[in-house]
């Protein structure tokens, strides 16, 4: 499963059209809860299926979900606080309270040693026990369609932090980890929003 296998995706979606796709697809509720973990948090599909469920707390007012340091030499960054009364954050919970009370169980874990991929079964328990890379390609694929990728939910968040005119490079650091702005160049992509506004300033100029 090629990663751009339909090209690379750089028009992000609105929150609107991508809850109504996620309605209609009748994901099952756990799927569900995975698909907003990664939508919110704008994290690699790893980063979200190899969650334990001590990796989050819940609060009267917030779902903390702490990420450690991030994949690929990214940051150590402080745990990210998803407001409970997001749309699909009450399946995130309930995901989380399964787990909890759940027997620990081994889940295959992978990682690179010197350039190699290394897997190792590890016990935990475990948010997502049975999704893996090719699960998290199905469920994203199932909710955006056959042209979409897990990684594209990563660029549509960071755009969409990126169009807050206070944005700056310390807020998209903060929330992604990632140190290098090359880096994070490679996951601004475009809007129709912000295209339209610009057509609006050069006419404002120019009419």
């Amino acid at each position: 499963m090629g990663k751009y296998a339909h090209g690379k995706k750089e028009e992000i979606l609105a929150f609107p059209f991508v809850k109504q796709k996620v309605i209609n697809a009748c994901l099952p509720w756990k799927d569900e809860a995975f698909f907003w973990l990664l939508y919110y948090c704008g994290v690699r599909k790893s980063e979200a299926y190899e969650r334990v469920a001590t990796d989050f707390k819940v609060t009267e007012t917030s779902l903390i979900v702490d990420f450690h340091q991030r994949k690929k030499r990214g940051a150590e960054v402080s745990p990210l606080e998803l407001p409970l009364n997001w749309y699909g954050i009450d399946k995130l919970v309930k995901a989380v309270q399964a787990a909890s009370q759940s027997k620990p169980k081994n889940k295959a874990v992978f990682s690179y040693v010197d350039k190699k991929r290394v897997r190792a079964l590890k016990l935990g328990r475990w948010v997502f026990p049975h999704i893996q890379s090719t699960r998290a390609w199905e469920i994203v694929q199932n909710v955006l369609g056959e042209d979409y990728y897990p990684h594209f939910l990563r660029l549509n968040r960071l755009t969409e932090i990126a169009q807050d005119p206070t944005a700056s490079l310390t807020r998209l650091r903060s929330f992604s980890g990632i140190k290098s702005t090359t880096a994070l160049d490679s996951y601004l992509g475009t809007s129709k929003k912000e295209q339209q506004k610009a057509i609006e300033y050069m006419n404002r100029k120019y009419s």
